[in-house]
């Protein structure tokens, strides 16, 4: 429809320029007309077309064009424009890669990351409930709590260990690829957005909050995309710094971290399949980062979920990680 519209004003909805072929024809319209010979009667209807009513034509023809022009417009629909999110899927190869980041990779970095320092969450909470939900009828199961923004580039590094570290409890279907905002520090990371997710796990519940849009139509704020509830709310409210800064990662209501593990610029300028690819090299400060940081979460879900499954919950990178954590199981 937009190659339509392009089209339809080419043909004329702007009055026509000079050079024009109907130039030509204001033009000749617009001239004196002839002196009839002397004494011969004037010819039939040539008094009848003088310029005003010419103007009148020309005023009426293009009223008519406007208004086909906003039917056609109207009639188009939203259209790709930067007040309309879309969602662009990760690939299943890259949901793929993620899921099967070798063991051995978590086992020799553990919570090793020297030259990118690294935040692990905190405990928090230690007398108030587990916070525990279902899905569809199935039993309680531990709630991971992501409060993230797309255009935030410290959400945008954080999603990286979260997926991580989610891919070994469960899988995930959709996962949509999103880059954060060219505008603010650490301009254009590429990341995923949870919006429109689908997740699935024995072992964990994923609820996510995206408050906001990576689009700025007007300058002045990004579009709202997501509300978060009234349990959401109050782990805003009690983990949050009580600013507008994302992210925020609750596991369960034990353990919380509020911002970004480590720092964004850690995959500037890299595609989400490049960063991927990194996370097969134990030695690259990129994978230090991602993977300690994914251990860490790792551990506090274990903390909450009865120590499983036990192959992964038992591993010496996250045994590592709980003790960073000072981490104990609850039951």
């Amino acid at each position: 429809m937009e190659a339509r519209r392009r089209g339809y004003r080419q043909q004329g909805a702007a009055p026509p320029g000079r050079g024009h072929p109907l130039s030509n024809l204001t033009h000749f319209m617009s001239q004196p007309a002839p002196e009839p010979a002397l004494g011969a009667p004037p010819p039939p209807g040539l008094r009848q077309l003088p310029r005003r009513y010419l103007a009148l034509g020309l005023i009426i023809v293009a009223i008519v064009l406007l208004g086909a022009l906003v039917i056609v417009r109207d009639n188009a629909g939203p259209g790709t424009s930067s007040t309309v999110e879309t969602f662009s899927p990760a690939s299943s190869s890259l949901l793929s890669t993620l899921a099967s980041v070798p063991a051995s990779v978590f086992g020799t970095v553990g919570v090793s990351s020297p030259t990118i320092p690294v935040t692990p969450p905190h405990a928090v909470g230690g007398t108030t409930p587990l916070w525990q939900a279902t899905v569809n009828g199935g039993p309680p199961l531990p709630v991971v709590f992501f409060y993230g923004a797309e255009f935030a580039p410290y959400s945008a590094v954080e999603r990286w260990p979260l997926v991580l570290a989610l891919s070994r409890f469960g899988t995930f279907h959709q996962l949509g690829l999103m880059q954060s905002s060219s505008t603010t520090a650490f301009a254009d990371l590429s990341t995923f957005t949870f919006w429109n997710l689908s997740y699935t796990s024995r072992y964990v519940i994923l609820e996510s909050v995206e408050r906001y849009s990576s689009l700025n139509p007007t300058g002045a704020r990004y579009l709202s995309l997501e509300t978060p509830d009234a349990r959401q709310s109050a782990t805003i409210a009690a983990y949050g710094t009580g600013a507008p800064a994302f992210p925020l990662l609750d596991v369960a209501n034990r353990y919380a971290l509020s911002g970004a593990g480590f720092s964004p610029a850690v995959l500037a300028g890299l595609t989400q399949d490049q960063i991927a690819g990194y996370l097969t090299t134990p030695a690259a400060p990129l994978t230090q980062a991602v993977v300690t940081a994914a251990n860490e979460i790792t551990a506090a879900i274990c903390s909450v979920d009865g120590n499983t499954p036990d192959a992964l919950c038992e591993s010496k990178a996250v045994l590592a990680a709980e003790q960073a954590l000072k981490a104990a199981p609850t039951h």
